[in-house]
């Protein structure tokens, strides 16, 4: 009987092709669009959606005004736009600190067309309120366990 020698945990493929890395999004658009424009882009989100969430808050929940149900939920939902941007902002800076977008994202980048219809489409996620930071704590959670 032939024992087979368990793969490295490097090797084990996992369903990254059914649903998207966070982090390898962020390390994506850098390496498609360059860490400024990335950064500019990731903290544009954090801060004036939370900004704009802010604000309509405040304006809806001042003293003497009737209050719309739609800013509110608009306001809502920018405030949880900015959460989703908020982890793509951590890991761009972390990625760009470290000048390590390329190699992250090496096997994506042999098969740019691929991947950059996959996470290009799945940026979508971006505007379902929560997703990417669960994501993101999942996704880390998981690295974590493997080591």
């Amino acid at each position: 009987m032939i024992r087979k020698r368990p793969l490295p945990r490097q090797a084990i493929e996992t369903k990254d092709d059914t649903l998207i890395d966070v982090r390898k999004l962020a390390a994506l658009d850098i390496a498609f669009h360059g860490p400024r424009l990335t950064l500019a882009e990731f903290g544009f989100g954090v801060f004036f959606c939370a900004a704009l969430g802010l604000f309509l808050f405040a304006v809806e929940l001042s003293a003497g005004r009737a209050h719309s149900p739609f800013r509110i939920v608009v306001a809502g939902f920018s405030l949880f736009v900015a959460l989703n941007y908020a982890p793509l902002l951590l890991y761009a800076i972390a990625i760009t600190r470290r000048g390590s977008a390329h190699a992250e994202v090496a096997r994506e980048l042999a098969q740019r067309d691929r991947y950059a219809r996959k996470y290009g489409a799945q940026q979508f996620l971006l505007l379902v309120p929560l997703v990417v930071p669960i994501l993101a704590i999942v996704q880390e959670a998981r690295k974590r366990s493997w080591r």
